[in-house]
């Protein structure tokens, strides 16, 4: 990455892709200490690891380029997702889970530069939250998109004046 700002915009990215709800795909092989269940279940083909490229778009700070990262998914207690992002210029770790009383998806992430970003949504698609490091707050979304059985997508945008603006279009293809 070419700047901090470009640096947050990848966490949340590459970050938030662990949530995609998927079709009725068959779990990664799991022993039971490792399976996803209820509406988290969906999100079983998950697991394991994925190769990603980053677009982001031109900006005041640097012109438009494409990142690269791996995505190592992992069950964890509380019936949760743990992901670690790294590429050669940055790294991240989120969580993310369901909470069957308020029917909300959520995901939490901290990068290695001290942003940190939560997410909520009701359908697992599309979450909206806020990012926060170096004394500022943006409005941030995403949505996500399985276009292929063995890819995921994350379109993430902020918002300034009132307007969503592309932040990065992650493709994630497994290892």
């Amino acid at each position: 990455m070419r700047n901090l700002f470009r640096c947050t915009i990848v966490a949340c990215a590459l970050g938030s892709l662990a949530v995609v709800p998927g079709a009725a795909d068959a779990p990664a092989a799991a022993s039971p200490s490792t399976v996803l269940t209820g509406k988290m279940a969906s999100m079983q083909y998950l697991v394991g690891s994925w190769n990603c490229d980053v677009k982001v778009p031109a900006s005041a700070s640097g012109p438009a380029g494409i990142d690269h990262g791996v995505v190592t998914y992992s069950v964890v207690p509380g019936n949760a997702l743990h992901l670690h992002v790294t590429a050669e210029d940055y790294a991240a770790d989120t969580y993310s889970g369901y909470v069957e009383k308020s029917n909300a998806y959520w995901m939490t992430t901290i990068d290695a530069y001290g942003t940190a970003s939560t997410e909520s949504s009701t359908d697992g698609k599309v979450f909206a939250g806020s990012s926060a490091g170096g004394g500022t707050s943006t409005q941030i979304r995403d949505t996500f998109t399985r276009p292929a059985t063995n890819t995921i997508r994350d379109l993430q945008e902020f918002k300034t004046n009132g307007a969503w603006n592309m932040a990065s279009d992650s493709t994630c293809t497994r290892v």
